[in-house]
């Protein structure tokens, strides 16, 4: 990992090229005060339970739920920084070892959910290994988490088209509105709210990912229907290397 800025900047839409870079120190030192404030409204919801009237006592559960989302959001900022800025050298990465990689990294959610995936031959692609099984492993686990009624089946595919491997990730989910194919994969963009845990960060950074490899992700999808997320990666790799 680097602590040199990554890009992850806070832009004004009015001021174009105004930023301020946010570094993996400066994500640090944001961190802090928020895990303060987490730690204190605790302390005093603890220490003062039932001591305090009910109006008081809500009012800090709301300091405290406040506390919690700010520190979910750094967090996710960190991530970003992490994953995006932690760059290695592309090469040639066999598809099935970065998707054996990616449930991994998601083991838990998998036995959680009692997830069933499946795929068939997934081609080789020039790439950083870290990043793209971060990716892999934000669109299974996405599928995981915005589950239906049955137990999650994913289904991971390939083919080549137009000189690049389209990567297939379908599944049997609640499904994405439309209207919200594009939004999702903009930074803390949380179409269900509070009715999910995260940060709204994962999509936003596979998007990253997938663009710094000259590549393109998209999803199709409907309500209840489940969704499938694709992703296009030249089949020469950035710069021509070959895949």
């Amino acid at each position: 990992m680097t602590s040199e800025s990554t890009g992850l900047a806070m832009e004004e839409e009015q001021t174009p090229g105004c930023c301020i870079p946010l570094d993996s120190g400066s994500l640090h030192d944001l961190m802090g005060p928020v895990n303060q404030l987490c730690t204190m409204a605790d302390l005093v919801l603890e220490k003062y339970r039932g001591r305090l009237d009910d109006e008081a006592e809500t009012l800090l559960g709301f300091i405290r739920g406040s506390a919690a989302r700010l520190q979910n959001l750094v967090g996710g900022l960190r991530t970003y920084n992490q994953i995006v800025g932690g760059r290695s050298p592309h090469r040639l990465c066999e598809g099935e070892s970065l998707l054996e990689t990616a449930l991994a990294l998601i083991r838990a959610a998998r036995v959680q959910s009692g997830a069933e995936v499946t795929h068939e031959f997934l081609p080789p692609v020039f790439c950083d290994p870290m990043q793209m099984s971060y990716t892999f492993s934000c669109l299974l686990d996405n599928s995981m988490k915005f589950r239906g009624d049955s137990k999650p089946a994913i289904h991971v595919s390939a083919k080549e088209e137009d000189s690049h491997w389209i990567y297939a990730f379908r599944d049997n989910g609640i499904g994405i509105d439309p209207r919200y194919s594009e939004r999702i994969f903009g930074v803390f963009q949380r179409i269900h709210k509070d009715a999910y845990p995260g940060a709204g960060m994962g999509l936003a950074i596979a998007k990253k990912i997938i663009e710094g490899h000259g590549g393109r992700i998209w999803v199709e999808s409907a309500l209840q229907k489940g969704a499938t997320f694709f992703l296009a990666l030249p089949t020469k790799g950035v710069g021509g290397a070959q895949s």
